[in-house]
Formats: structure tokens, sequence, C-alpha cells
């Protein structure tokens, strides 16, 4: 089968006169090539950027071009083109690269001196949260996430009360304080949640994560899911 899709020629812009006039627009270069996957033919041109992005992404999944295109093209419904599916992929991999960039600068911003707190959260076997100042959930591990029964894209960014009740033996700001002022200390703590049908008790621990500056620290809740 052979899926040859025809590129739309980029539009000239109005010419420049000496008196200042808009510049011509740029030109958009055009490649085209020929790729061939399981004794299929695929007439392609495209924009030099959108070659580019697909041969970055088949570098990182370990696949050659042609078999990544040829992947790509046998999901298209019948009919599509594929010049316009091959450029919506590329803009969806682009989103997935911010989106894993804006995850990485996420991670050092909860790590000091190299170590990341989400790491050590992700570690812990017990279900773990990592939250800030302000008690937002900045990361859960696996096991809090089964313990709660939510995923962590629900859980982020909300505050903890929202999922359950945490009792220690002093408010929670004065602990806070001392984290913020050098204290490393470990304070027991219960907590309550209510989930679909039941109230759930257990134990847990409140521990320093990162301690920057006042109001500007992380700490860990820990629960004893097994009490």
């Amino acid at each position: 089968m052979s899926a040859a899709d025809t590129a739309i020629s980029p539009q000239s812009g109005t010419r420049g006169s000496a008196e200042g006039g808009p510049a011509r627009a740029p030109q958009l270069k055009i490649i085209h090539r020929i790729v061939q996957h399981r004794g299929r033919r695929y007439s392609l041109k495209l924009g030099a950027d959108i070659w580019e992005i697909l041969e970055r992404s088949a570098q990182r999944r370990g696949k050659r071009l042609n078999r990544l295109i040829g992947e790509i093209a046998e999901a298209c419904p019948p009919g599509a083109n594929l010049s316009a599916t091959l450029r919506s992929y590329c803009v969806d991999e682009l989103k997935l690269q911010v989106h894993d960039l804006e995850q990485k600068l996420r991670e050092m911003s909860m790590s000091t001196q190299g170590i990341s707190a989400a790491s050590v959260a992700d570690a812990c076997p017990a279900p773990c949260f990592l939250l800030n100042a302000q008690s937002l959930v900045l990361k859960t591990n696996a096991a809090a996430q089964k313990w709660l029964s939510i995923d962590e894209a629900s859980l982020r960014d909300k505050p903890i009360d929202r999922y359950m009740q945490i009792k220690v033996p002093i408010p929670l700001p004065q602990i806070l304080e001392q984290y913020a002022n050098g204290r490393s200390n470990v304070f027991p703590a219960r907590v309550i949640c209510l989930r679909p049908g039941r109230l759930i008790m257990a134990k847990g621990s409140i521990c320093p994560a990162v301690v920057r500056a006042e109001g500007d620290l992380l700490y860990f809740l820990m629960i004893d899911a097994s009490a």
C-alpha cells in the first residue's frame, strides 16, 4: 500500500519595501522522503522540524524511523492523512517532553544537596506523603495511592486534610516551625480517613524532608498501614 501525502506549500509573505514595509514570511523547509516498512511504501513531505522530532522519538524508543512511521500509519483509520497524523503525533510528543521536564524540575525543587525527597518517598515501603509548608500534597508513593485508592494526579497539589484528619501531640504549625528552626524530631500522629462505607484509623509519623527557610520546607507523613 502506498500512502502519498501532499504537503501544503508555505505561502509567500508580502515583500518588504525600502520604506520599512512588512517583511517576507520565513520559508518553511519541506523535506520529501520515501519510507518503507513491512512492504509498504510511504511518500511523505514534512517540515524539517517534524522529521527531527520523529527521529528523536524513534531514538528514545529504540526503533528505526521507518518502523515508527509504519506503526503510526498502521494505527491510522482508513482514509486518514498520514502527514497530518504525524504532525499531530509530534505535537503530542512535545507535550510529553514538556511534562517530563516539568516533572524533573519539580523533583529538583524537592531536593537538597542532590538528594530528592520524592525519591525517598518512592523508596518508602509504607504509605508516604510528601507535603509542603501549606500541607499540600506534592508526592505520594505507590503504597499511599493504594492505601487511599486515589491516584497521584488526583492528590497532587491538594490539601491533605481534604482526605484525612491528622492528630498530632502539638499543633502542626508549631511542628513546622520547629523544622524551620533546625529541629529534626519525628512526631507520632493518628490519622483518621473516611473511605466509602468505612472509617479507617491508623498510626503515622511526621518528619522533616527538605528545609530551606521558614515557610519553604517539605515534610513527610508516613502511615503504618499494618496497625
